[in-house]
């Protein structure tokens, strides 16, 4: 079945997200990136629709989604709770989750949590439970916040492609017309006529402000689902040692490592067919 676009309001915010496949089929809930939007799965949605209903939200402040007023509402508490509204809205009682980088922390939150009895199965992709702690890791958020917090404006579409293939050049590779679709489904126009990323620039203080969970092992230990974790092998956010960390107390994890920085972008066959295979397992 072909995507459609449907909005949802939840938490006193209107949602919006792409709906793939038939929705009496099992269900896939897919969350992006913190900048990001939901249409960055299209790739992944598009061969698993066949089998699933994959529903991929933007989140608040980004896509087609709301900017809400209160600035709370990008903290991680807020988003959890929201997410957790989201999927009762849309009557989802179990689910397999993909989540890279904020949603993939987000998965990692509620998978331990309030969805602990509804997420069957957990892909991480290039997120840890915890910050990385080392100089690598450090230097990779000082890039993403340095590149979140003052977005730039273009007057032509094609500049805003070029800026965000050198942003995102840590990205697993990605083929001229997927660049295309990254940058058109992640654009607004200001009311000059110019584009820019489509993201509130508020989302960013939020989330890096909030205070981390106070034992974030011990919450990745507690997690029953099913567990597939993807890392970028040069990653500057999920460093190795984290990576092996999670691995070990979470023995019964699946692993893999993509020929990329952060993020793999979940776009070509090998990366698609083993969260294919997880699924069905």
């Amino acid at each position: 079945m072909p995507r459609t676009d449907e909005f949802v309001t939840v938490a006193d915010t209107e949602i919006h997200y792409s709906s793939w496949g038939n929705t009496d089929d099992p269900p896939v809930v897919c969350v992006h990136g913190l900048s990001r939007v939901g249409r960055d799965f299209d790739p992944l949605a598009r061969r698993l629709a066949d089998d699933y209903w994959v529903v991929c939200p933007d989140m608040p402040g980004r896509g087609l989604s709301e900017w809400p007023a209160d600035d709370a509402t990008y903290g991680p508490e807020a988003m959890g709770a929201l997410l957790v509204a989201f999927c009762d809205a849309l009557d989802i009682d179990t689910m397999r989750w993909v989540g890279t980088s904020m949603g993939g922390m987000l998965g990692i939150g509620l998978a331990a949590g309030p969805l602990a009895d509804r997420i069957t199965h957990l892909v991480v992709n290039d997120v840890g439970p915890a910050p990385s702690e080392d100089d690598a890791a450090d230097e990779g958020l000082d890039r993403i916040i340095e590149y979140l917090t003052n977005p730039p404006s273009f007057s032509r579409f094609s500049e805003l492609e070029a800026y965000y293939r050198e942003t995102y050049a840590t990205y697993s590779e990605m083929t001229d017309a997927e660049w295309r679709r990254f940058t058109r489904e992640s654009m607004r126009r200001l009311e000059t006529g110019a584009f820019t990323p489509a993201y509130d620039p508020r989302v960013v203080e939020p989330l890096l402000t909030a205070e981390p969970p106070a034992d974030p092992w011990a919450m990745w230990e507690t997690i029953e689902a099913d567990l597939f974790i993807l890392r970028g092998k040069t990653s500057d956010i999920l460093a190795a040692e984290t990576f092996e960390e999670m691995k070990a107390r979470q023995p019964d994890a699946e692993t893999l490592e993509i020929d990329s920085g952060h993020a793999p972008s979940l776009n070509t066959p090998e990366q698609i067919r083993p969260i294919r295979e997880f699924f069905r397992g």
